[in-house]
């Protein structure tokens, strides 16, 4: 890793189990290894060192809906591979049935089972 690359994010999710319908194909599908699994959360890590984990939230906790509008986090922005991957995602997002926010010829906004944001863009 290099100095000030950011080292990791944790994102906690209402149901693991329903946000990994999205996240098992899509982490793979843009470039993240599967990093560290343990009952109630998951990892993925990216070649550059980055990894996200997804952790079950629980308890009062479970009540809380995210509000990108809010305090907080708005989206998450990665950067596309190339054209034709790029094209292949749309695809996948629509197949999946996975709502889609905003979508331009150089990038796509779509939404995670817990109303989280993820942004894909092309170079």
């Amino acid at each position: 890793m290099q100095f000030g690359q950011l080292h990791h994010i944790e994102y906690y999710v209402k149901d693991l189990s329903r946000s990994n319908e999205l996240w098992d194909w899509f982490m793979p599908f843009m470039g993240y290894a599967e990093y560290q699994k343990w009952n109630g959360g998951i990892s993925w890590q990216h070649v550059s060192g980055t990894y996200i984990v997804f952790v079950q939230i629980e308890g009062d906790a479970l009540e809380i809906k995210n509000n990108r509008q809010g305090n907080g986090l708005n989206h998450m922005a990665l950067q596309g591979k190339d054209a034709n991957h790029f094209r292949g995602l749309l695809s996948e997002l629509k197949q999946r049935k996975i709502k889609i926010l905003l979508s331009k010829e150089d990038y796509v906004c779509f939404e995670d089972p817990n109303d989280f944001a993820i942004e894909v863009y092309l170079p």
